[in-house]
């Protein structure tokens, strides 16, 4: 009896406490060593956002729309056809909803290393943290939020969401990321 009470509390203690632990996304969104290194070093208070982070209703929209992505994490060819760049969404390690910082992580094409380009980023409360998320968008023509402009894109576009609020794409242009507001 005393061995089937110590299996007993052992295993609640292990049993996942909610569906994200579960099946968690971010677990499986591993960057590359270098690339984790130098957010590690970079960063050093902040951290890449996770569905956890995210409100009940944003949890339960996210995992529907995306069941096999981190909302913190992008990979894709953003910036070079045949280079895979990171698009990162990183909360401060203290507090998820008081900041947020929009980041890629891009291979250098001579070496291993990693550039990072920081592409928004807001502190506080207000911040809008609390449902922001990163997904990749493929090539193809994105109209902006009234429909009055379209872009057709080559590469691969960061996409940035504000769940059910707004939603701007950053695509790489003339060495540089350029933003189209897709929705309001």
């Amino acid at each position: 009896m005393c061995r089937l009470l110590v299996l007993a509390a052992v295993v609640l203690a292990l049993a996942p406490i909610s569906v994200t632990q579960v099946h968690d996304p971010c677990r499986n969104a591993v960057l590359p060593t270098r690339a984790q290194s130098l957010i590690a070093h970079t960063f050093t208070e902040w951290r890449t956002k996770r569905v956890s982070d995210l409100g009940t209703d944003d949890q339960q929209l996210w995992t529907k729309a995306h069941p096999a992505e981190c909302p913190g994490v992008a990979a894709g060819h953003f910036q070079e056809p045949d280079l895979l760049a990171y698009a990162l969404v990183l909360v401060p390690k203290s507090d998820a909803n008081a900041g947020y910082m929009i980041v890629v992580l891009s291979r250098n094409t001579t070496s291993e290393d990693y550039a990072v380009k920081i592409l928004d980023h807001a502190k506080g409360p207000r911040s809008g943290a609390a449902n922001l998320v990163v997904s990749r968008l493929r090539p193809g023509t994105y109209p902006n939020f009234d429909g009055t402009k379209s872009l057709r894109l080559k590469l691969d576009t960061i996409n940035v969401e504000w769940i059910e609020a707004a939603a701007v794409v950053y695509y790489w242009a003339s060495g540089q990321y350029r933003t189209l507001q897709t929705a309001d």
